[in-house]
């Protein structure tokens, strides 16, 4: 495993366990659509998956700090050929809730980046992983609302785009292959 991976793992682990530590921590599984593609002219849209687990720390009544870790199935499509991209995203969002702390319906914004680290790559069975960077980091953007279901228990939805800000390709004399995502996504959180 890559030395710079397992630090930042270590990092995450440790943010958790100290958000853990607090009344304002809430976690559960999260899953998705996503609609993705690159920055080249000719591809078209692939939809994939993502799932995983979120969380978020409140730091206050109308914001918060989320943390998600989640498998998601990107990539594009090139005339004929389906270029599958797998990567393990790790999302880190600032996020700002409207209306009352208490009320069950609460709308927000979420703004953040989005590291990942590509697992698999494959085009017509066939992968092309050696040929790609292991990391990719995008900004990331989105709305979305809570809404209570009981005392600790919230559905989530957000609509999100990631915008890839790093070459996807190792090969640098071609134009930089760049990420482009949006999803939709749904999951139940449960505060600790």
């Amino acid at each position: 495993m890559n030395r710079k991976f397992q630090i930042f793992l270590l990092i995450i682990m440790c943010a958790g366990i100290t958000y853990s530590q607090t009344s304002n921590f809430s976690i559960g599984p999260k899953v998705g659509i996503n609609f993705s593609n690159v920055n080249l002219d000719d591809t078209k849209n692939k939809i994939g998956f993502s799932a995983g687990i979120t969380s978020t720390y409140s730091v206050n009544e109308t914001s918060g700090i989320g943390i998600d870790l989640l498998y998601s199935r990107q990539g594009y499509k090139l005339f004929d050929q389906n270029f599958n991209l797998d990567y393990l995203k790790i999302p880190l969002t600032y996020k700002l809730f409207f209306d009352n702390l208490g009320d069950a319906f609460r709308p927000r914004l979420e703004i953040g980046v989005s590291p990942g680290f590509l697992v698999s790559a494959k085009t017509n069975g066939v992968s092309y992983k050696d040929e790609l960077n292991g990391f990719d980091i995008g900004l990331l953007g989105g709305l979305g609302f809570n809404y209570r279901l009981s005392q600790k228990m919230w559905l989530n939805f957000d609509l999100r785009g990631d915008i890839g800000l790093s070459n996807v390709s190792k090969d640098t004399s071609l134009e930089a292959l760049k990420n482009r995502n949006i999803s939709v996504n749904l999951g139940v959180a449960m505060g600790l």
